[in-house]
């Protein structure tokens, strides 16, 4: 009798496993469904960090790696308000702490350009000569050419050196140009020029220390020329000079020579830097 008691509660008991078993599986099924994202750790501490200086998101992606690492463990970034929120184990929140105050300082300042130098004034002077072989009249010339028609005469095959016209003008702004324009009458009143000059760039190279060149850039000059007959102006020849030269302050530069009929037409520039 006791024999078959022992085999029928054996046989219960390996009924009731498989229903135990199902049942704990369940319990840590919902006990897995149940479980809150959030960890209420009591060793974990919350505070807010105002960030003055740097950009709050900024900061962020560097603390970042400052952080423990634990599920509940967070750190977060306000732009409006400027703060960074740390919940965190304290010694974590301590170590974000001093390195907020190594990072949240203001950014160096920038280096100081020296200001820009004042652009001088630069004074043009400008000489339209006309050159033939008549008579000679090199006494109307002023002084200041007298070197330069000297010259004229051992390099050119014309006799007379005449100055048509003399233009003064004067520009203070960076890169500052010049426009003159006129009529002059030649002095045997054969012909009359209408002249126009035009420097688009006027500028000291600053490269140099002292007596820099003066850049004389997109340089227009032209004329033409016109002569009376039976009432009538009539066209006789026009001429034209372009180019693009670097003068020293004061120094008198023949930019070029153009052919007027029987004639030479020939511009002298002087730049002046003014004190």
């Amino acid at each position: 009798m006791l024999t078959k008691t022992i085999k029928l509660t054996a046989i219960i008991a390996c009924a009731l496993l498989p229903l135990s078993t199902a049942f704990a599986q369940q319990n840590q099924t919902q006990t897995k469904q149940t479980e809150s994202p959030w960890v209420d750790f009591s060793g974990f501490k919350g505070k807010i960090f105002e960030i003055k200086n740097r950009d709050p998101r900024d900061l962020v992606q560097i603390l970042q790696v400052l952080g423990s690492g634990f599920k509940g463990a967070e750190m977060k970034f306000n732009g409006e308000y400027k703060t960074i929120t740390v919940r965190d184990f304290p010694e974590n929140i301590a170590t974000i702490e001093e390195a907020i105050k190594r990072l949240d300082v203001p950014p160096p300042p920038k280096p100081q350009q020296p200001p820009r130098p004042t652009p001088p004034d630069i004074e043009v002077f400008a000489y339209i000569l006309i050159a033939s072989n008549g008579e000679s009249a090199s006494a109307t010339s002023p002084p200041a050419l007298a070197d330069v028609i000297k010259q004229l005469q051992v390099t050119l095959n014309y006799k007379s050196y005449q100055v048509l016209a003399s233009i003064v003008q004067r520009t203070r702004n960076e890169n500052g140009s010049i426009q003159a324009s006129g009529t002059a009458d030649l002095p045997d009143k054969s012909l009359t020029g209408e002249y126009q000059l035009q420097i688009g760039n006027i500028n000291p190279e600053n490269n140099y220390a002292d007596s820099p060149p003066i850049v004389l850039g997109g340089l227009q000059f032209s004329m033409r020329g016109y002569s009376e007959v039976g009432g009538h102006a009539n066209v006789v020849g026009d001429t034209r000079i372009s180019t693009k030269l670097s003068v020293r302050d004061g120094e008198k530069v023949v930019v070029g020579t153009a052919s007027l009929r029987d004639r030479a037409v020939i511009l002298v520039l002087t730049p002046r830097i003014l004190k």
